[in-house]
């Protein structure tokens, strides 16, 4: 026990107490604000809402373990995000082996009614039918483009932000980007009705 413990009169428990009482603080201030974007970006990743829930919960529990790893308070969003990005390639792993049955819309709860989530309801049945729509396409695409869009659309990281969180040079993360929008376009023009069916 250090001098300056001793003056003070504090007990090791005392001082472990302390310390993760400071944690928590930390945990509140630093890591809480992007509980939202992190379940946003999760039910993007994953095809149902209560998969969404384990993810963000399991970054929460891996991340308050982990906080004296983030140095830079500024840094705590991307740094979170990646802690998220760690924890999902462990559930794909889990996954892998496993048949992935067709994401069907009417798995997932509307956005509006989701947990952490309450914020952006959507105005109508038709937006939150397309709301689920893109969902659905950006859940079948392959797992590297997905998260490319998560990542830009949905938390709204920078190029070198991402190059970052997933690991990669920032060309890659152009590169995969731009081949992601360009998947999803395709495939939300395939779902899209023909001309004809829209005249009555």
């Amino acid at each position: 026990m250090s001098a300056d413990r001793v003056s003070l009169g504090m007990s090791e428990a005392t001082v472990v107490d302390q310390s993760r009482d400071g944690r928590v603080q930390r945990f509140h201030e630093q890591i809480l604000p992007h509980l939202t974007p992190l379940y946003r970006a999760a039910l993007r990743l994953v095809s149902t809402s209560a998969d969404a829930e384990d993810l963000v919960q399991e970054t929460c529990l891996r991340a308050f373990q982990a906080l004296d790893q983030l140095k830079d308070p500024a840094a705590a969003k991307a740094w979170v995000f990646a802690v998220l990005r760690s924890v999902s390639l462990r559930h794909f792993e889990r996954e892998a082996g496993s048949v992935v049955a067709p994401v069907e819309l009417s798995e997932a709860r509307p956005l509006s009614q989701a947990p952490f989530f309450t914020n952006a309801a959507a105005d109508s049945p038709l937006q939150r039918a397309l709301i689920e729509e893109v969902r659905a396409a950006t859940l079948r695409l392959p797992r590297p483009y997905r998260e490319a869009i998560v990542m830009a659309h949905v938390a709204g990281f920078s190029y070198r932000e991402m190059s970052q969180i997933l690991e990669i040079p920032v060309g890659t993360v152009m590169s995969r980007l731009f081949r992601a929008r360009r998947m999803l376009r395709d495939a939300l023009s395939d779902t899209a009705p023909a001309p004809s069916k829209l005249v009555s």
